[in-house]
């Protein structure tokens, strides 16, 4: 993903959950170093940033934080317990990560 598509995808969503993806990488984290190490799997960009966006809003709400690393690895979970879903059925990344955090939350 070079710059131009990263910003189209960042102006693709509202000021609120654009915000929340800048914190999810944090001050250190680069998004383009980041997303080279993510397996898409099935899921759109867009997707993805709505994702780490639901999963950022939900650990401040909780007022929790944890290493991108650990963010990103549960998104990936997420991608994981969803894979055998037939696609017709499979929710959204950024639903399937809802789902996720109400029934499971985020373990330490």
């Amino acid at each position: 993903m070079n710059e131009s598509e990263l910003q189209t995808i960042l102006k693709s969503l509202d000021a609120t959950h654009a915000q929340a993806v800048k914190r999810f990488f944090g001050e250190s984290g680069s998004p383009h170093t980041s997303i080279a190490s993510i397996d898409q799997g099935d899921c759109e960009w867009t997707d993805w940033f709505k994702a780490m966006a639901t999963l950022q809003l939900w650990l401040e709400s909780q007022k929790r934080d944890y290493p991108l690393e650990r963010k990103l690895g549960y998104l990936s979970c997420t991608v994981e317990a969803f894979k055998n879903t037939p696609s017709l059925m499979r929710p959204k990344l950024s639903e399937a990560t809802e789902r996720m955090l109400a029934q499971h939350g985020f373990s330490d």
